[in-house]
């Protein structure tokens, strides 16, 4: 495989970590996130024990995130549906808004910030895989000085039968971005995301939680122990 792609964003200057776990819905990202902040909030011996803070995109609290809800929940204007790529600067701009209130000052002070969703999400967005090349673009020139790429970006990957399987069991009224051929094709346009850009790791989500979890840890303790820890 060719080398990535220099980052789609600023490579994290500051103080403190960037985290971001992603995929399509339904691949089991909100519990895998749960489980990594509870292991990195657990006492260290040695070094600075940081902060772990949690952030979401979009977010429903935000003006943008909530009008993104309301159109894919059906009551807005179908904006998602009728076109998807413009749909995406309203995710851009929630995502600036986002950086700016929460995610920066954060990193600014040493903490860490695990977010789930960020800009990889963007592939929702694209219709072919061409198309996520502009999206990068259009988002680098939304959130500009704002673009803080993440430390490591965890892509978790199920079958589109799999993530349907999971909703339902949920008990969830599937919107705009749950319906298997929109799953379909994110999930083939997450991949190329994973195999593009850098810091991105696509993880297998079919395994056992306890598996994926260990992956996830031989991904980012090397991180986290270079910044914060001595002995652990």
């Amino acid at each position: 495989m060719a080398d990535k792609r220099p980052f789609p964003g600023i490579p994290n200057p500051f103080n403190g970590l960037f985290f971001a776990v992603e995929g399509m819905d339904g691949n089991g990202k909100s519990e895998q996130k749960k489980r990594i902040v509870a292991w990195l909030r657990q006492p260290k011996t040695g070094g600075r024990q940081p902060v772990v803070v949690e952030t979401k995109e979009p977010g429903k609290e935000r003006r943008v995130g909530a009008a993104i809800y309301r159109d894919l929940e059906g009551k807005g204007d179908n904006f998602h549906s009728d076109n998807p790529p413009a749909f995406q600067r309203w995710y851009a701009f929630d995502s600036k808004e986002n950086v700016r209130e929460n995610v920066l000052r954060h990193l600014e002070i040493g903490n860490i910030v695990i977010a789930d969703r960020y800009r990889a999400s963007l592939v929702y967005g694209a219709q072919r895989i061409e198309e996520i090349a502009d999206l990068v673009l259009m988002n680098q020139m939304v959130l500009g000085a704002d673009f803080i790429w993440p430390n490591a970006v965890l892509i978790f990957d199920v079958s589109t039968e799999t993530a349907i399987e999971r909703l339902k069991r949920k008990g969830r009224i599937l919107d705009g971005h749950e319906q298997i051929t929109v799953l379909e094709r994110v999930r083939r346009n997450y991949i190329h995301f994973a195999e593009t850009y850098a810091n991105c790791h696509l993880i297998d989500g079919e395994r056992p939680p306890e598996k994926i979890l260990e992956e996830v840890k031989g991904i980012i303790w090397p991180v986290v122990e270079k910044k914060y820890i001595t002995v652990y």
